[in-house]
């Protein structure tokens, strides 16, 4: 991410946190922060072991609440639970992901096509929509030529 949408989102991130009345605290700031710099869709784990040089006292809990909250007021979104772990993103608006089912590598994909899809009957009939992502399950060219 280039350093001046990274500053959009920071600024988006403050904004966002003021509004729902959410304390901006350096661990919380941390956290967003390993976040916006890991294009990997870290886990609460990865994010932690990137934090914890910085911030030693921190603990997973306070990670795993963070993000959950981070979530819950839709600063961040969470990419649905893969390969047995939750991951997150710091991209909320629409958008897909290719996911490498050998390293679990997930990469953004964005994609108008995608974003316009005729979604079934079957899933608006009895269901309330709220949003939809679609996700590819790949071998990566990298795993591939292992």
């Amino acid at each position: 991410m280039s350093q001046s949408n990274q500053q959009i989102y920071i600024e988006n991130f403050l904004h966002r946190c003021r509004e729902i009345g959410l304390n901006i605290t350096p661990q919380r700031m941390a956290i967003y922060k390993a976040l916006l710099n890991d294009d990997s869709h870290p886990n609460p784990e990865a994010i932690y072991q990137s934090i914890t040089p910085e911030y030693p006292t921190i603990s997973m809990a306070t990670v795993y609440k963070t993000l959950e909250t981070f979530a819950r007021y839709g600063i961040i979104s969470m990419v649905t639970t893969l390969h047995n772990t939750v991951r997150y993103d710091p991209i909320t608006k629409r958008h897909h992901h290719i996911v490498c089912v050998r390293c679990k590598k997930v990469i953004d994909l964005l994609d108008q096509d995608l974003d316009s899809i005729k979604i079934p009957n079957k899933i608006k009939k009895n269901n309330q929509l709220i949003n939809y992502s679609v996700h590819f399950n790949v071998i990566c060219p990298e795993c591939k030529g292992k």
